[in-house]
């Protein structure tokens, strides 16, 4: 069992390292598809190897396309239970090698991918059929755990404007903790479009909850946070909401 649980890591990993981009991804293809297929019983110790070895620089970047070949099937498949039980047996350990940031060690790209941040998304879609009400809570645990990370503020401000435009609401006071808990991101270097995307989320957030804004005071302070970041990055949209609901 354990040498047939090794297997499928083993390989994909020589196939990384070989270069063979076709063979890699013909073979992350058939894996992922294979995972979401698998009674849930046995799924664990498909993955295991890759939560192992994910402390390794040179296997963030198999385990990044392995999440989105994973993403794609779900797509493909829509399993009911198997997609999430994979996502949340990773969660543990993203949780971990974040602890430092994403700096460094291929980390940003990991996130990225786990995130739903790097897949192809048609450009009109705002909903996906894997990101119902129930999974919010994996996302506010992430924004608490893993947001002092540029790459967290980026996907889950990517997230909204997209596929998960449905949690816009309870978005906009993740992003606003993210800011809260980590004023340095007033000056760090954040990931591209990162401003762009909280530009459009908060304009979205704002044109809708205008008045409810302006009345309810805790409200008005998260959305207050966001728009001083977006000022602070010379964003005269920013400045202009902020006027608007102050």
């Amino acid at each position: 069992t354990h040498r047939g649980t090794l297997f499928p890591y083993t390989t994909l990993f020589r196939s990384n390292q070989s270069g063979d981009y076709t063979v890699k991804q013909d073979l992350l293809k058939r894996y992922a598809y294979f995972i979401l297929s698998s009674p849930q019983r046995e799924v664990e110790e498909w993955v295991k190897p890759f939560i192992d070895n994910m402390d390794e620089y040179n296997a963030r970047e198999l385990i990044a396309d392995l999440f989105k070949e994973l993403i794609y099937a779900q797509d493909y498949l829509n399993t009911e239970h198997n997609f999430w039980f994979v996502w949340n047996l990773f969660k543990g350990k993203i949780i971990e090698i974040c602890k430092d940031g994403d700096e460094y060690g291929r980390i940003s790209d990991l996130v990225k991918a786990y995130l739903f941040a790097q897949i192809f998304w048609n450009a009109d879609a705002q909903k996906w059929h894997s990101l119902k009400a129930e999974n919010k809570r994996f996302f506010k645990i992430i924004s608490e755990k893993i947001g002092h990370c540029a790459s967290t503020l980026y996907a889950i401000s990517k997230l909204l404007n997209d596929v998960g435009s449905n949690y816009l609401d309870d978005g906009v006071v993740w992003v606003s903790t993210m800011l809260e808990n980590n004023p340095d991101f007033l000056g760090k270097k954040l990931e591209t479009n990162t401003i762009y995307y909280i530009e459009k989320l908060v304009r979205r957030f704002i044109y809708k909850n205008k008045e409810k804004i302006k009345r309810t005071k805790v409200l008005n302070g998260k959305v207050i946070t966001i728009l001083d970041l977006l000022i602070q990055r010379g964003s005269t949209i920013g400045y202009m909401l902020r006027e608007s609901v102050v």
